[in-house]
């Protein structure tokens, strides 16, 4: 009997000694459960505080970038005029004077409500092209969709294509784009595309190239500040040309 009692004893140590190096606890079963959920809640409280950490940083970082491109769209709007002035008095020329000035034009870049992001700023062989961009969800069918286009830089021989159409049309070739839409499938679909130099009262002309390397124009719905909005069939490459 004493000798149980001793066993019992020393079993009850065992389980009531705290943690050490190397050492197993035996816990109950509900123990054992109790203590897994304080460490799945633990580690729930740790990650949710790190996402929230990173929600902060990630909206600090949107709004340097949001501050660095409107300082762009600032610079860009400018226009640099240098002036030479030599006067002539008595046969004799003046020290030749430099006059710089800077001024804001009109047909700029509309200012931007987001970054560039997902947004096309260069065409290979086009001298300033503006920048275009995703503007919104995809309408397919009548009804808004939570797709958009992806967009990348098209080539230099799809630009000097755009730009002999430009010329025979009578256009200028603001920017060309290729444009895909993984995963989504459309037969009619209207496109927000963001175009920061359009303004109300602009006329656009959009093409996309066809499977020949002909050009196809489709259908533009609406030219608004900063908005070209298309209705398309598929995606591909589309040339933004200017008509007036």
């Amino acid at each position: 009997m004493k000798k149980i009692m001793a066993l019992l004893l020393a079993g009850a140590m065992i389980m009531s000694t705290p943690i050490m190096a190397g050492a197993t606890v035996i816990r109950s079963p509900r123990a054992e459960e109790a203590y897994q959920r304080g460490l799945a809640e633990g580690r729930y409280q740790e990650a949710k505080a790190h996402g929230e950490y990173l929600e902060r940083e990630i909206a600090d970082l949107k709004a340097q970038v949001q501050n660095l491109y409107n300082k762009v769209i600032e610079l860009a709007n400018k226009k640099t005029n240098v002036e030479v002035k030599v006067t002539v008095k008595n046969g004799k020329a003046s020290k030749p004077k430099v006059v710089v000035k800077n001024n804001t034009v009109g047909s700029g870049y509309s200012p931007a409500s987001e970054p560039f992001v997902n947004t096309v700023l260069k065409a290979p062989g086009l001298d300033c092209p503006i920048p275009v961009g995703q503007g919104g969800k995809l309408v397919i069918c009548g009804v808004k969709t939570r797709a958009t286009f992806v967009m990348r830089e098209t080539t230099s021989a799809k630009v000097d294509s755009a730009k002999i159409l430009a010329a025979q049309i009578g256009g200028s070739v603001k920017n060309v784009v290729e444009t895909y839409a993984p995963g989504v499938r459309f037969s009619t679909a209207q496109v927000d595309f963001k175009v920061y130099g359009a303004h109300d009262g602009d006329i656009y002309r959009v093409f996309q190239m066809g499977p020949k390397g002909t050009w196809n124009e489709v259908q533009v719905d609406e030219v608004r500040e900063g908005h070209v909005i298309c209705t398309v069939n598929r995606t591909g490459t589309f040339a933004f040309l200017k008509m007036n």
